[in-house]
């Protein structure tokens, strides 16, 4: 199919000194706290603010480019993050580091591209090294850059959609991925607050879209397999929606609807998961960080359901250290889990590490 991600390869980032994970259609990360599987979501997260044409963004929301780098033991040589990702029919890899010390940066912390290479269906069409690419058009011949910032990936630089059409064919696959990694439930959150309703294909990465998305599936989408899964979680509660600006809950033995402000946490928390899991226009990757956290034991099983459902639409990436979440996950999707753990300081699955030869199995 294309643009579905076929594997994803991380070296040099945090814990992570190498490793490749290939995908199927559900990618159930798991392992013990502490054991990198944000490290890997947020590499993965990386490559999107790349494609996207924000790699300086996203490194310094991340804490800058020396926080990004591998932290374990060094050998001689340049320290580098090398992030790579194949999404049929592209390859996209992407190499950076910290800026040598006699250049007097303005920024040090910002991100220096060592090199940067696009390929389609095989094929080369960017190589790029620091400032200088060689490019390619569909039909001609590598033509040089020289003129490039290299703290920005190629995508924030090439204009001319009839000569590059695959540079923003690329870009509009991966933009359509939704990382969803947390939502803000405390009382000054957006989510509590009444929105002013418009169209979204789909739930926003930090959910404050909520209520007009709520109202657009009970509209337009599978409403009624969404009341399921809201029914199985909160049996003596109905989602009630009047209009697209509010969140408003009807309980058993209450006589109002409650609003959002008084939903607790993690019912204000597993509803932004649910609607993430049932939109009118589906991503082709959607990726979630540990959607278990602030949720009661009891959400577990209606969770794996909604996940179960976004399965159909979606490629799903989800990370969890919950042995019931995964439990169900694997019993409804027949899904193999990857299994994450820490030697020695290194992040590595199955307890072993690439760079002492262990290849994953297709």
């Amino acid at each position: 199919m294309t643009g579905q991600v076929q594997s994803l390869t991380v070296e040099g980032f945090r814990s992570i000194r190498g490793l490749e994970v290939r995908f199927g259609n559900v990618n159930l990360i798991t392992g013990p706290n502490g054991c990198g599987k944000s490290n890997l979501f947020n590499a993965f997260r990386i490559v999107k603010a790349a494609v996207q044409g924000n790699l300086a963004g996203a490194v310094a929301e991340q804490g800058g480019m020396e926080s990004l780098l591998w932290a374990g033991p060094r050998q001689k040589g340049p320290v580098r993050v090398k992030l790579g990702v194949v999404a049929e029919p592209f390859e996209y890899e992407i190499e950076f580091g910290l800026r040598p010390r006699s250049e007097f940066a303005v920024f040090p912390l910002d991100p220096q591209i060592k090199q940067e290479t696009v390929k389609l269906a095989g094929r080369t069409m960017v190589d790029r090294r620091s400032n200088v690419a060689h490019i390619r058009g569909l039909d001609g011949p590598l033509e040089m850059r020289s003129d490039l910032v290299d703290s920005e990936s190629i995508f924030a630089q090439i204009r001319g959609a009839q000569e590059y059409p695959y540079l923003y064919s690329l870009r509009d696959i991966v933009e359509r991925w939704t990382f969803y990694h947390e939502f803000r439930t405390d009382a000054e959150s957006p989510l509590r607050r009444p929105t002013l309703g418009r169209y979204a294909p789909r739930l926003f990465e930090n959910g404050f879209n909520l209520a007009p998305q709520l109202f657009l599936i009970q509209r337009s989408g599978d409403f009624d397999a969404l009341e399921q899964v809201l029914k199985t979680a909160f049996p003596d509660a109905v989602l009630y929606q009047e209009s697209s600006g509010n969140v408003q809950i009807r309980v058993d033995g209450i006589e109002r609807p409650m609003g959002a402000s008084e939903l607790s946490d993690g019912t204000l928390k597993f509803l932004c998961l649910a609607a993430a899991c049932f939109p009118v226009r589906p991503a082709p990757l959607v990726a979630f960080n540990e959607p278990e956290s602030s949720l009661s034991p009891a959400a577990l099983l209606p969770l794996a359901d909604a996940l179960a459902y976004a399965s159909v639409n979606s490629q799903l990436w989800i990370t969890s250290h919950s042995e019931a979440l995964t439990k169900a996950l694997v019993d409804r999707l027949d899904c193999k889990p990857i299994r994450l753990s820490k030697v020695d300081g290194e992040t590595v699955r199955d307890g072993r590490s690439l760079r002492h030869g262990y290849v994953p199995e297709e």
